[in-house]
């Protein structure tokens, strides 16, 4: 074990650059794998359990991971000076993951009827549950200035669970089979890669602070509301979908989604490394240059977007067929005009998570609740009723009005904040 410990921690000689490393190749391949999971198992079982899987791990799973998550990481990782231990932020997700679960349970309980999709949700939401666990392991690693253990886990934890399901799917053509040995291998790799590497963190507090689970709810209750509804949201047509639709849709659907989320995955590689510069140009009242950095941001959004929607005009439909296989592949036939129409709401979705970050520098989190609260409510009126009249394509039309409405609410609040302060202060 001590071994295993040592070859997972290295030395310290150039940890910033492995930081970095490791931080993206964790990233990218959580995310990527994330993204074709229920492709591969469309190929192998066909359109209608790949529906299944879809909903279950990337729209209600993905769900209850936010609830489990509870938008700690920020909070945790910029606790610099310890106010809250890691006994105390293990303890608080702890519960969060029990809520998380406890939901699933009532979820698959009143609102699904197929047995074989109860057993599905709920084991996808206990592996979904076990990533949102982790992340307290994984942002105390970032916390002690160890990225790359964060990188590593990701990397190896995904590596391990997502191998071990599509083994098991290929040998045995079993979803609920296979979905039970992805729980186990999450389970292992949280041992592994996670439980193991804790105690060799300098300084580790484990004690607990009466009232400490109280505040770490004041502290997060904010972040987690408006991440839950921004994430129903972005969500909404895949419920409608589900629950409106035959099985098959929902594969169809998320796969055309698959090209929104690379543009976010490479929107989001181009924001987080600008964050801290933004925030120092706000500190220092720099407000023109905080401004022209944005800008340029959303340009290089708009060439994402714009790239995206030309490579998908040109080549979408058949490399997405060809990855789900000649039989599920056919169905995506017809949906050409979907797969454009979601790209380019993936596009303003980039630009609003841009802003969001934006409102969090600028400290205006109550417009962040705000504009949810509103998008959260036109999402629950709007995409059942495009999905019922329109079908798949109008999932894609919903999604592509909620975003451009949530983006050009983004952009009231952000120009607010910025003409207040130019006003209050002059330009710099």
């Amino acid at each position: 074990m001590n071994t295993w410990k040592q070859l997972l921690l290295g030395s310290d000689q150039q940890i910033g650059r492995r930081n970095m490393i490791w931080n993206m190749i964790g990233s990218a391949i959580y995310a990527l794998s994330s993204m074709m999971i229920g492709m591969a198992v469309t190929r192998i079982l066909g359109a209608d359990l790949g529906g299944i899987f879809f909903f279950a791990f990337t729209t209600f799973g993905q769900q209850m991971f936010i609830v489990s998550y509870f938008g700690m990481r920020p909070i945790q990782i910029t606790d610099v000076q310890e106010e809250h231990s890691f006994g105390e932020y293990r303890r608080f997700r702890v519960y969060t993951s029990a809520l998380a679960i406890l939901t699933g349970f009532f979820y698959v309980l009143f609102w699904v009827e197929n047995p074989l999709k109860k057993m599905v949700v709920i084991l996808m939401v206990c592996y979904k549950v076990l990533d949102g666990f982790a992340d307290v392991y994984e942002s105390e690693f970032q916390r002690n200035g160890k990225l790359y253990l964060t990188g590593k886990s990701n990397t190896f934890r995904t590596l391990l669970s997502v191998g071990s399901f599509l083994l098991a799917l290929v040998l045995t053509k079993d979803l609920v089979g296979s979905c039970v040995i992805a729980v186990a291998a999450q389970v292992l790799g949280f041992l592994l890669f996670n439980q193991s590497l804790i105690q060799t963190l300098p300084g580790i507090v484990t004690a607990i602070r009466p009232g400490a689970v109280r505040e770490l709810w004041q502290s997060g209750k904010w972040l987690f509301l408006s991440a839950f509804l921004d994430l129903y949201i972005f969500s909404a047509s895949k419920y409608a979908i589900d629950a409106y639709m035959e099985p098959s849709a929902s594969t169809y659907f998320g796969t055309i989604f698959i090209p929104t989320s690379v543009i976010n995955l490479a929107a989001g590689f181009v924001i987080r490394p600008f964050l801290t510069t933004l925030s120092e140009y706000w500190e220092a009242g720099a407000y023109e240059k905080f401004w022209k950095v944005i800008q340029k941001i959303a340009c290089a959004i708009a060439v994402f977007t714009g790239l995206g929607m030309l490579a998908a005009y040109l080549f979408g439909i058949p490399v997405l067929a060809l990855l789900l296989g000649a039989g599920a592949g056919r169905g995506l036939m017809p949906l050409k005009g979907a797969l454009l129409i979601n790209i380019l709401g993936g596009g303003f979705y980039a630009l609003l998570n841009l802003l969001y970050y934006v409102l969090v520098i600028v400290k205006d989190q109550k417009s962040i609740f705000v504009i949810y609260g509103i998008g959260c409510m036109a999402a629950v009126i709007l995409s059942p009723w495009f999905v019922k009249n329109y079908g798949i394509h109008g999932g894609a039309y919903s999604y592509l009005l909620l975003m451009m409405g949530l983006t050009a609410l983004f952009v009231g609040a952000a120009l607010k904040n910025y003409r207040k302060v130019r006003n209050a202060h002059g330009s710099n």
